[in-house]
């Protein structure tokens, strides 16, 4: 099968965020360990966030192979702005996304177009007009109804990172999504520091920056390593650095490209998160270093914390915070409990990156679901439904 992953978001390695790391595990293992066709392509004229090529010494990190000035479509120019990176399929950036999706799609011929993220309805529409099958893949709990109710009606089908994900989207669509949880980097050679650092990954307030600081303030005794993941704009930055300024015992680190040094380090990880997260990769990765996990119980945090650590229902009460983190690091026979039942948990055939691909390429090649009155009068059902419940 011939698969093709596209998003105006330039893909892995140029963006290390969670649901770009996903495709790149999942292409990966379609094209080494289960012989399938893949390629992957962004829009070189993003600007939301930024972003950046990777430079050399990280390519062993991030398992590019190789570099090449030949670029994905063959009416491009050959150079640096679109060379292709070998990451074990192809990778590169595209000038005008439409316009040179439209020229990938005639050069590679897929059979399968995956989208996500930016520009996913855009990419499906050209896919649809060129007779080519296309494929959503939701991540975000922030997912724009109306959009998603358009990609059903194109006829593509649905896969989803969470039950919680795929029980919105039915709600949202009247479609059942396929449920692949996001494969991830499992680290069982490696283990946490029982004496390290209480660790939250990405600095932003969505991912419960407030309710970290505060609780690095109530407990000055303890080490905290606030480290960046999307990456921070210079602005964003300075009004970070101001605020750690009377925090001496909070370190903050920018963004590494292997996470193993920054899990070697930390003893418990925190998700404090105050929005829907979708699933939560760091959760599972953490807990794979035997590192427990204290989360929101929000959105698909449940299921990626499983009984591999403790859940806040109160998540906006600091308290809770303190309370939670105290009874981890006070008892030397709770934290070593906790740290077994973490790695049992991201042992799981649930978040085995070969079953993970096993079951993605399943949904790619399921038919498509049916377009028209059936799926919006079930739309219409469950929506109805779900108000009555409310």
């Amino acid at each position: 099968m011939r698969i093709l992953y596209v998003s105006a978001r330039p893909p892995y390695p140029f963006f290390l965020g969670g649901a770009v790391r996903c495709a790149h595990q999942l292409l990966r293992d379609l094209a080494q360990q289960l012989g399938q066709t893949c390629m992957a392509a962004g829009g070189a004229d993003y600007a939301v966030t930024p972003w950046s090529w990777p430079v050399p010494e990280d390519y062993a990190t991030l398992g590019i192979r190789e570099k090449s000035p030949a670029p994905l479509v063959s009416r491009l120019p050959a150079g640096e702005g679109y060379a292709t990176l070998d990451c074990g399929y192809p990778v590169g950036v595209l000038p005008d996304f439409r316009q040179s999706l439209e020229a990938l799609i005639d050069d590679f011929r897929p059979d399968l177009v995956w989208a996500q993220l930016e520009g996913a309805l855009v990419a499906l529409q050209i896919a649809r007009r060129k007779g080519v099958k296309g494929l959503y893949f939701v991540h975000d709990a922030e997912f724009d109804p109306a959009e998603l109710r358009t990609v059903v009606d194109l006829g593509c089908s649905l896969v989803a990172s969470s039950h919680f994900l795929a029980a919105k989207a039915l709600v949202a669509t009247g479609q059942r999504a396929h449920v692949v949880h996001p494969p991830m980097d499992l680290f069982f050679d490696t283990r946490g520091d029982a004496q390290g650092f209480v660790t939250l990954i990405n600095a932003h307030k969505v991912k419960g920056l407030d309710t970290f600081l505060e609780l690095a303030q109530r407990l000055p005794h303890v080490r905290f390593l606030l480290q960046e993941s999307w990456k921070l704009k210079e602005d964003a930055l300075a009004v970070l650095q101001d605020r750690l300024a009377g925090l001496p015992n909070v370190t903050f680190r920018h963004r590494v490209s292997d996470m193993r040094q920054l899990y070697r380090q930390t003893r418990l990880l925190l998700a404090p998160s105050v929005w829907e997260e979708g699933f939560g990769m760091v959760a599972v990765e953490a807990q794979s270093c035997g590192i427990p996990v204290i989360a929101s119980a929000r959105g698909g945090l449940p299921e990626s914390v499983g009984d591999g650590g403790l859940l806040i229902k109160d998540y906006r009460n600091v308290d809770a915070w303190v309370a939670a983190v105290e009874s981890v690091l006070g008892s030397a026979a709770r934290y070593a409990e906790l740290s077994g039942r973490a790695l049992a948990h991201a042992r799981s055939a649930d978040f085995s990156p070969p079953e993970l691909a096993r079951r993605f390429l399943t949904a790619c090649q399921a038919p498509a679901p049916g377009v028209g009155g059936l799926a919006r009068g079930l739309r219409a059902m469950r929506r109805s439904a779900a108000g009555l419940w409310r």
